[in-house]
Formats: structure tokens, sequence, C-alpha cells
């Protein structure tokens, strides 16, 4: 069997939301990376995107939906960056420094399936 040439791949409608949701110990901020060419770009920027702005709700800072058209199997990655939910000592607190709150940043990869829905791929770590 013979792989299919790219211009025959077809072209799937996706959309993915990114926001800024403000919660205890800081706030949470979800971005997404779409594969272009031989490097990544932010969703909003990639060349097919078209950005709307949505309704905030309660602690929401901005949430915007960006539709994109990709070739079915194309790869996305969600990052997630929220606080870190780490008690400090009284010594630690004192000694710590001005450094900003402790962030967690959580990356998951995806792919496009048909009728554009976005599938996890497995955790190659082992558990």
């Amino acid at each position: 069997m013979t792989p299919k040439p790219p211009d025959s791949v077809p072209l799937e409608r996706v959309a993915v939301v990114e926001e800024e949701v403000v919660m205890s110990g800081g706030a949470s901020t979800v971005s997404w990376l779409v594969r272009h060419h031989d490097g990544w770009v932010r969703a909003p920027s990639h060349p097919t995107a078209r950005s709307e702005r949505l309704e905030r709700g309660s602690g929401v800072v901005w949430r915007t939906r960006v539709a994109l058209e990709l070739p079915r199997g194309s790869e996305l990655v969600r990052i997630e960056t929220r606080p870190a939910l780490r008690q400090k000592s009284a010594l630690e607190h004192l000694t710590g420094g001005a450094r900003g709150a402790a962030r967690k940043t959580l990356r998951r990869v995806y792919r496009v399936a048909a009728g554009g829905e976005l599938v996890a791929e497995k955790d190659p770590r082992p558990r």
C-alpha cells in the first residue's frame, strides 16, 4: 500500500480555546501550539486561524476560540500553566527572596482525527 500524497489528506475544521483564569494561588493559562512546516506556531498565529473573543465569566481574565483548518493527522500541543500549590515552611518563606509564585506546566499532545476531533496521544512516559 502506498502512502497518500500530502494534497490528498483531508482538511478538518478544528476549534481550540485559549484562556487565562484566576484561581487560588494565581492565574492559570491555556495556550495551544500547532505544528507548521518544520516548527511550531501559536494557534492564533497559524495561517488558517480565525480568532473570536468569548464572553468572560467569573474569574476569567480572557478567553478566545481559535478556529483552524488542518490536515487530518496534524499535531497540536495544549500547554497549561498553573500555580504550583506547595506550602512553604516559615523559613522558606523568609529566605526565598522575591521570586514569583512557583508554576506547574502541563503539556499534552493531540492529533486531528476525522470530523475535526482532537485525540490525545498516549503518554509515552512509564507510570
